[in-house]
């Protein structure tokens, strides 16, 4: 009983020194842009999404169906993605991955989430789209192929969470910032 509160204090200190080590790269610093996260934050977490991608990828076996991709960003620019990219997480984080039985088949999945929910509260608070219509259809018709994959959706979210963080990358990164005086 004794290690598993010991394993269980390591777990609690190690998740609290990744968020330390993560927390000066999410101030928010560039207040002109809506949507900005720095490239090193992303590279930081890059090998934990692929990770976790890797093992809802070996059950997901329909590789016919693509939720990220050109489809989604389709009829928009700028801001537009922004929103898009923000309303699918909210979704994923609110409707698919809220399962706490997804926790314990997946490595890594509850650090990601904590992470999603954090970059969309603090770095796409304000993405929004004067083209609503656009963004609201092609996040409809995400969620009709998900509606369609019935039990495997978790997987194939999961699966695809890689993919989101490299949209995220090319349409939300910022060189990194040096501190001052480092």
């Amino acid at each position: 009983m004794m290690y598993f509160f010991q394993g269980l204090a390591a777990l609690v200190l190690g998740y609290f020194a990744v968020m330390a080590s993560c927390a000066p790269w999410l101030k928010s610093r560039h207040h002109n842009m809506v949507c900005h996260v720095e490239e090193q934050l992303l590279r930081y977490m890059r090998h934990k999404f692929h990770a976790l991608s890797d093992e809802a990828q070996k059950i997901d076996t329909d590789t016919d169906t693509r939720l990220i991709g050109k489809d989604l960003f389709q009829g928009l620019q700028g801001h537009g993605r922004c929103y898009v990219l923000k309303e699918v997480i909210d979704f994923y984080l609110g409707n698919v991955l809220s399962s706490e039985d997804l926790h314990a088949k997946y490595s890594h999945l509850k650090e990601i989430k904590e992470f999603l929910a954090l970059l969309t509260k603090q770095h796409m608070s304000d993405c929004n789209t004067k083209n609503r219509t656009q963004a609201k259809h092609n996040i409809d018709l995400l969620k009709q192929k998900l509606n369609q994959l019935s039990e495997k959706r978790a997987a194939k979210v999961i699966g695809e969470l890689f993919m989101l963080l490299q949209e995220i990358g090319k349409y939300c990164s910022v060189p990194n910032m040096k501190e001052p005086g480092h």
